[in-house]
């Protein structure tokens, strides 16, 4: 015992059973002799009560210590981290050519200023075919992000998706810290042809089951609604008036014939016989107007007679003609605004221009020339119909 202990700073003590009880022996002849039994302990347990008064200070440090250390991890652990980062794979075993969703979730406070990495990180051997990022929603308090790629790879094996950095900032700090996420396997699995070969014999054509009672519900649907349609239809043009049957009409007359029937109902009117001299004029007028429109396609009845005779001067019109116009529209002008009353013989001199008018500027239609031996005649005509009138090919 003297070799292990150095005397300087350890010496027996009888009173060390206070603090450290002796061994028991089940035997007398085990136990040793009460004067050879001698305890080692510090030289400071010379006085007990000394010793009593440092280990129970002692002890009451240790046991505040570890109080405070405990109370310190514990704040340590449920204190929430202002950054939490998720990463996650829809499965985890495919075949060559499948596409995997790969997703990440970003959980933080709004204070902190995250930064992702580029959407087109490398993700190792797996190749990014589309990927979305939406927009940052709050929940329970927190912002939280989700971006999510679409990947797939035409290897085999087993592939790990690399974790990816995401770096973060909470003001008023500088410094900026960074989270990784957890590194994900995928075993991809290659379409191998069965043992009995690729080449097989061709199917059989797979015919269809027809379903009568849905072919009939659906033809008796479509015949319901013809039907319904053309009573609607039905209803419609009788309510507007017409026939369900759309009638004939009769091809329109052209405008010199109108114009003529129109100036001989004139005529057996007899209004200026009865003292209506304006109504003749401006019923006169008003039949050469519409015939103009008729035969030159101007809006005559919309237009002074200035303004009509300005338009005539790009139509095709006899100077003749034009003349017999121009003098009809101004003597039917005077009557008409001035309150002009003109002689008896003026009526028949203004219903004889109308006239002439219309019967020198009409569309003539010319049959063609009869062939004769096989050889077309030419057509002469001469030069006193060619100036009385004007032929036009519409």
């Amino acid at each position: 015992m003297n070799n292990l202990y150095n005397k300087k700073f350890f010496l027996p003590c009888k009173n060390v059973t206070r603090l450290w009880p002796q061994p028991s022996f089940t035997t007398k002849a085990q136990r040793p002799q009460r004067k050879t039994f001698v305890t080692f302990v510090p030289l400071w347990c010379k006085k007990s009560s000394q010793s009593r008064r440092f280990f129970q200070r002692n002890i009451i440090i240790g046991i505040n210590l570890f109080i405070q250390l405990f109370f310190f991890s514990f704040l340590l652990h449920s204190q929430e981290s202002p950054v939490s980062v998720e990463s996650r794979v829809d499965k985890s075993a495919i075949t060559i050519g499948d596409t995997v969703r790969y997703a990440v979730r970003l959980t933080y406070d709004e204070k902190v200023k995250v930064t992702w990495p580029s959407l087109g990180a490398n993700l190792g051997a797996f190749e990014i075919r589309d990927y979305a990022k939406p927009d940052p929603r709050k929940i329970k308090g927190r912002m939280v992000e989700e971006v999510s790629y679409t990947i797939s790879t035409f290897d085999t094996g087993r592939f790990e998706i690399p974790p990816l950095t995401i770096s973060y900032q909470t003001p008023p700090d500088t410094a900026r810290y960074a989270l990784q996420t957890d590194k994900l396997e995928i075993y991809v699995a290659s379409m191998r042809p069965s043992q009995d070969g690729d080449i097989r014999d061709i199917k059989s054509p797979w015919e269809l089951s027809r379903d009568w009672k849905l072919i009939a519900l659906i033809s008796s649907g479509g015949v319901l609604i013809l039907l319904l349609a053309s009573l609607g239809y039905y209803f419609w043009r009788k309510r507007q008036g017409k026939s369900l049957l759309p009638e004939k009409k009769e091809p329109l007359r052209p405008a010199h014939e109108i114009a003529l029937e129109a100036l001989r109902k004139l005529r057996a009117s007899g209004l200026p016989a009865t003292g209506q001299i304006k109504a003749y004029y401006v019923e006169l007028t008003e039949i050469v107007r519409r015939y103009i429109e008729g035969r030159y396609f101007v809006p005559a009845l919309e237009l002074t007679t200035g303004e009509l005779m300005d338009n005539l001067k790009t139509v095709a019109i006899e100077p003749d003609a034009k003349a017999m116009l121009q003098d009809l529209l101004e003597r039917s002008d005077l009557v008409k605004f001035a309150k002009y009353q003109p002689a008896a013989d003026e009526h028949a001199r203004a219903f004889q221009l109308a006239e002439s008018f219309v019967e020198t500027t009409k569309l003539v239609m010319i049959a063609p020339p009869e062939p004769t031996n096989g050889q077309l005649n030419p057509t002469t005509t001469s030069s006193a119909e060619i100036s009385a009138k004007t032929v036009e090919v519409a």
